[in-house]
């Protein structure tokens, strides 16, 4: 009889710490759940809710050069180095994707202001918006 009660106390401790370890993993992918949430509502706010690196009576006019040879992350380090956006690259790929202008930026020298929005400055590397921007044939007098 005592190798019963024996079992039986074996048992219900190991029974107890199996649902404690349940309940630690619930808890431990609940947490990496929230963590991913978050993560991701973070990264959608950043490319949806744009906003210019400077305020409008603070903008800086910044002259850029895009060269044949620059994709859209050769881009998006240039803003950046520039001062022009203060987004992470990850963010100013997929704004591009999400904005229409993925394959659509052309070579020039634009004028950009720290001002604008990612979606401005889009606009205006795609050709779309060339309002106060040099023309071609003032550039190739520039050189």
């Amino acid at each position: 009889m005592g190798a019963k009660k024996k079992n039986a106390g074996y048992r219900a401790a190991v029974t107890g710490a199996r649902g404690i370890l349940k309940i630690l993993i619930y808890i431990c992918l609940l947490l990496v759940l929230l963590f991913a949430g978050k993560t991701a509502y973070d990264f959608g706010y950043d490319i949806f809710n744009q906003q210019p690196a400077a305020t409008a009576r603070d903008g800086v006019d910044v002259t850029v050069q895009v060269t044949e040879s620059m994709d859209e992350k050769d881009v998006g380090e240039l803003l950046i180095e520039n001062g022009l956006i203060n987004e992470s690259l990850y963010v100013f790929r997929a704004q591009v994707i999400f904005s229409g202008y993925h394959g659509k930026l052309l070579p020039g020298t634009y004028i950009l202001n720290t001002s604008q929005t990612v979606d401005d400055m889009l606009e205006i590397l795609s050709g779309k918006n060339t309002e106060g921007q040099p023309k071609p044939e003032d550039a190739a007098g520039q050189e």
